[in-house]
Formats: C-alpha cells, sequence, structure tokens
C-alpha cells in the first residue's frame, strides 16, 4: 500500500513536470524515460468558488481542471478570468493550494507552488514600485499581474507552447499572442537562454531608463527549455538526474554532491519534489553562462551575480522562484 502510494505521488510530479512543465517535447528523462507510451491523460473541469485570499483583480470566473490517470487523481491546475485596470480580459494559470485535509500529510508540488507564490507576491509588492515592469516566461507573467497587479511585460503564448496536452487542455481558457506581441516570446526566450552579460545589455537598451525593471525566473524553466527553443531560444545542455531521498539529510546532500562532482564542476542545482530532488548541472560553458543559469541557485550562480542585477527575494524550496532588479551598480 505504502509503495502504491509512493508510486501514485511520483507519478504525478513527473506528468506534471512533463505535461505543465516540459511543453514542446523535450528530451529530458522525465518524459523520455518514465512517460513512453503513457496514455492520454482524462481532464475534468469544474467551476470554483472565489479565491481566498482573492488576487488583485476580481475574477469573472475561477474553473479547476483536475488531470487524471486511469481513474486516478494526479493534480490540478486552476484558471482564472478577470479584466485589467483598461477593462481588457485576462486569464491566468494558478496553482492550488493542498485542502485543508492534507495539512499533515505530504505537500503536493502544485501546492508547494502556490505557497512559494503566495510569498513572492508579498515580496514583489513590497519591494517593486507600482510603475515596475516585472520580466518573465508568459505565464509566470500571467501569475505575476494577476497576483499582485503589477505589469507584465510577457503574459499570453503563441501556439508553439500547446504541444503538451495539459496547455492543450487549457488552451481555450487562454489568450493567445497577437502578431505585435509574437516579438516579446522571441525575445525573452533568447535573453533567457543566451551569454548573461550580452542579454543584460539588450534589456537595458530594449527598455532604457524610463521605469523599474525586474526580472522573475523559477527552476521550473529548466523543464521548459523545448518551449524556449521553440520560440527562438538557444539550446542549453545538462546533466540531470532524479535522486531518492532518504531519511538521512545530510547523507541526501552528500550524494547530491557526489553526483554533480561526477558530472564535471560540481556546480549543481538541487530541488526537492516529494520524495525526490530533481538535479541539475550546465554540461558545457556556454550554458554555465547563459542568463537563466545565472540567475537561478546553482552554486557557483549564488557565488555571483552578473553585474547590474540585485537579487530582492528568493523562495525556498531550493530557491523555487527568485526575483532582481535589473540595472543595480
Amino acid at each position: 500500500m505504502r509503495n502504491s502510494k509512493s508510486g501514485s505521488i511520483k507519478k504525478a510530479l513527473l506528468l506534471l513536470c512533463s505535461g505543465v512543465l516540459l511543453i514542446s517535447g523535450g528530451t529530458l528523462l522525465y518524459k523520455s524515460v518514465f512517460l513512453a507510451g503513457q496514455a492520454a491523460l482524462s481532464v475534468k473541469q469544474s467551476a470554483e468558488p472565489p479565491l481566498q485570499p482573492a488576487g488583485a483583480f476580481p475574477t469573472s470566473s475561477l474553473n479547476r481542471f483536475q488531470f487524471s490517470d486511469d481513474g486516478k487523481d494526479l493534480f490540478s491546475l486552476l484558471v482564472a478570468r478577470y479584466q485589467d485596470t483598461q477593462q481588457l480580459p485576462r486569464s491566468a494559470i494558478l496553482f492550488p493550494a493542498d485542502p485543508p485535509s492534507q495539512s499533515n500529510a505530504l505537500t503536493s508540488p502544485t501546492g508547494l507552488r502556490q505557497q512559494y507564490w503566495a510569498e513572492a507576491t508579498s515580496a514583489i509588492v513590497s519591494n517593486a514600485p507600482k510603475d515596475a515592469l516585472i520580466l518573465s516566461w508568459w505565464d509566470d507573467g500571467q501569475r505575476v499581474h494577476f497576483l499582485s497587479g503589477l505589469n507584465a511585460w510577457l503574459n499570453k503564448p503563441a501556439a508553439a507552447t500547446f504541444a503538451g496536452e495539459v496547455w492543450q487542455a487549457l488552451q481555450p481558457q487562454l489568450s493567445l499572442a497577437s502578431s505585435e506581441e509574437m516579438p516579446r516570446l522571441s525575445k525573452m526566450a533568447a535573453w533567457l537562454t543566451m551569454d548573461s552579460d550580452k542579454a543584460l545589455a539588450e534589456i537595458a537598451a530594449n527598455f532604457g531608463k524610463s521605469q523599474p525593471i525586474y526580472l522573475l525566473v523559477s527552476n521550473d524553466l529548466l523543464l521548459r527549455q523545448g518551449e524556449l527553443v521553440a520560440y527562438g531560444g538557444s539550446t542549453l545542455s545538462f546533466h540531470a538526474n532524479n535522486i531518492p531521498a532518504g531519511a538521512d539529510l545530510h547523507g541526501d546532500i552528500a550524494q547530491v554532491k557526489r553526483w554533480a562532482a561526477e558530472t564535471g564542476e560540481g556546480n549543481y542545482l538541487v530541488q526537492k519534489e516529494g520524495q525526490y530532488y530533481r538535479a541539475w548541472s550546465p554540461s558545457d560553458p556556454a550554458t554555465k553562462n547563459a542568463l537563466l543559469v545565472r540567475l537561478l541557485p546553482f552554486i557557483d550562480s549564488l557565488k555571483q551575480l552578473p553585474k547590474g542585477v540585485e537579487r530582492v527575494y528568493q523562495s525556498g524550496g531550493g530557491g523555487y522562484l527568485s526575483v532582481y532588479k535589473l540595472g543595480e551598480k
């Protein structure tokens, strides 16, 4: 019985990562090893009561999408629909909180992400002025705008996003980028995956000094490489591994360090997901110097940030969410 429960949690995590986070058919081990021949997920949509606590805008609708496999619930996502200050329709994909009945159980991957986003929203509102512009990938931009009310430069996907079946289920709820907005997807994908100094120089040239610029990244972007490349980003190269978590934290850390040392320089990022550690290590110099890697909590990146970048917030969970102010000396 215990093994069955553990297997269900692991499968939910892997499907979540593959379906929600690994969007464009990337070749990471989660999909290629664990999900070969996986049958299509079942999706059930239902209306939800208003969020508590609420976002920065009242919702016109809130729908839950419950994904299941072979009759077993795996994970769910929320889609909030609302109008912005200009009365334009908007959507935001949100991670649902775990129900109170799970308060003493293992927190789900989506429940953890909801907690981190609640903390990050408070930090963003406290640190960023109202005229700040937040740069991020598109779905993070949706969450930033809905939860904080601040302006997110990128908040709509295009056709390349909908290669994964989870996004396909959500597509009718989402507005697509217009022809005028499409270049933002290409620019952001390129900036995240190019040399950090070049990316920051291009960002500074693109936006100037007319308003404060902040940049938000999450560890989940490591699983979005297929999508970033589909929009014109460069291919990043990593060693990646799922390492089972044991009962001894110090032993787990030593195990991760051994793996990282075996892969190269020992520059790694690790994030605990349920009963596993997801570990990453850049496998070439170009990847190590990419903006995304320099801003995520890799060991070497934590030692020294790129010039002109100030960290204003980093969440728990292995630094799952990080927020930076750009243009600082």
